[in-house]
């Protein structure tokens, strides 16, 4: 071995006995802090002299009658170890007055709150119970048990709209038409939340539409609703309740397969003869006196008395309809739309859009086609209308009749 060698060992050895001997120093000195910590010493305050206690026995020189014997306090205690349980002691009585000394056994035993902190059971404040004649008594939520998934938050201290701002806008994005509400104690009623009012709720529902014409939720979906709700929920001490997820989505991929079953688009096309043309300006002069209204998109729509659509009228070639430039459209052929799901009373619906493209096909001098350009003849009408009628019957049973709210939503 070499010099250097040899020196780092006798180093190393000489760090190891220091930091042996340092550690038994500190281990001795406070072992003998310790002792003199818990050594018994004389209370100078409860210390009774010999002959004051005599005197105190000797018979009364005034009455003739011997005194009861005070309580005797012995000040010379031994504990060789500190004490460490204490029986709880009761509360003083209000009247009592404040007695400036402490007990003995307080002196000589640690206090009751100098105890371990082991031994005294935590509150924890994690799970904020929810009672549940409080979820009772609020009415049901407007979100649909069939077609929502609805996440419920239960807080302590309301949480106001402006601060579920940061959330809706994250979850504007997840692909499924979503709604917020919240309940309002006022009213005792649920409420569309804003994020730009000052309200505040401690009652929140987060619904989530299952399915929609995209087709149905999916298990990321579900869990990010449940994510936010839950980091929302704990910001003011309250929890989310998220139902199953499995379940959910199950209903989901059922209700998306039937509502691909169901969705059905009919179209009727009126197509000029040949090479002719037909003008803009005389489809609009048609449209309008059946009561077809045009649109901002260039599409004419025929509702009914609830502002409903019942079926439109498009250019069958790719320029959109527009009252400006009418005049100067040329088109081969025009399209009725009748999208079978969104329309109420379909049968008499589709009975009025075939009525109105006889007239089309009569007054612009065309032929009646399907979406193939073969022409359409009553047979095939008759055909298309029992389908329907199989169709609507279908969704009627299903809990989800044509033109109704769920079938709004569910193809939107």
């Amino acid at each position: 071995m070499n010099p250097l060698q040899i020196s780092l060992i006798v180093v190393a050895v000489v760090v190891v006995v220091a930091i042996v001997l340092y550690n038994w120093l500190q281990e001795r000195k406070y072992r003998s802090q310790s002792q003199d910590l818990f050594q018994p010493q004389e209370d100078v305050l409860l210390r009774t002299d010999v002959s004051d206690v005599h005197a105190a026995n000797a018979p009364s020189q005034r009455s003739g009658f011997e005194p009861a014997q005070p309580e005797r306090i012995d000040p010379k205690i031994v504990v060789d170890t500190p004490v460490v349980s204490v029986p709880p002691r009761a509360a003083p009585e209000p009247e009592a007055p404040v007695h400036p000394v402490a007990p003995l056994a307080d002196i000589v035993a640690p206090r009751e709150h100098d105890a371990p902190l082991a031994v005294v059971e935590p509150k924890m404040h994690t799970a904020i119970p929810v009672e549940p004649a409080k979820l009772v008594d609020l009415p049901a939520t407007p979100a649909d048990a069939m077609v929502d998934y609805e996440v419920r938050i239960h807080a302590l201290d309301a949480i106001p709209g402006s601060s579920m701002n940061a959330v809706m806008e994250h979850l504007r994005h997840a692909g499924k038409p979503l709604h917020w509400w919240g309940y309002n104690v006022n009213s005792a009623a649920w409420e569309t939340i804003a994020g730009w009012r000052e309200d505040a709720y401690s009652e929140v529902a987060l619904v989530l539409q299952l399915a929609d014409r995209n087709g149905a939720a999916s298990e990321e979906q579900l869990v990010q609703l449940c994510t936010q709700a839950r980091q929302l929920a704990s910001r003011y001490n309250g929890v989310a309740e998220c139902p199953d997820i499995a379940s959910a989505l199950r209903r989901a991929g059922e209700l998306d397969l039937f509502c691909v079953d169901v969705d059905v688009l009919i179209g009727l096309n009126v197509v000029s003869r040949g090479n002719e043309v037909f003008s803009g300006a005389r489809i609009a002069e048609l449209a309008e006196a059946a009561g077809l209204q045009l649109g901002k998109d260039g599409i004419y729509q025929k509702r009914n008395a609830q502002h409903e659509v019942m079926y439109s009228l498009c250019n069958h070639e790719s320029a959109a309809f527009s009252s400006d430039t009418a005049a100067q459209l040329m088109t081969h052929g025009v399209t009725l739309l009748f999208d079978l799901p969104r329309v109420a009373n379909g049968l008499a619906a589709f009975d009025q859009m075939t009525a109105l493209a006889h007239e089309f096909t009569e007054k612009l001098g065309g032929q009646l086609v399907d979406d193939n350009i073969r022409p359409l003849s009553q047979a095939g009408i008759d055909k298309i209308r029992a389908q329907l009628a199989h169709i609507y019957q279908r969704m009627q049973e299903y809990g989800i009749p044509g033109g109704g709210e769920r079938a709004l939503r569910l193809f939107n």
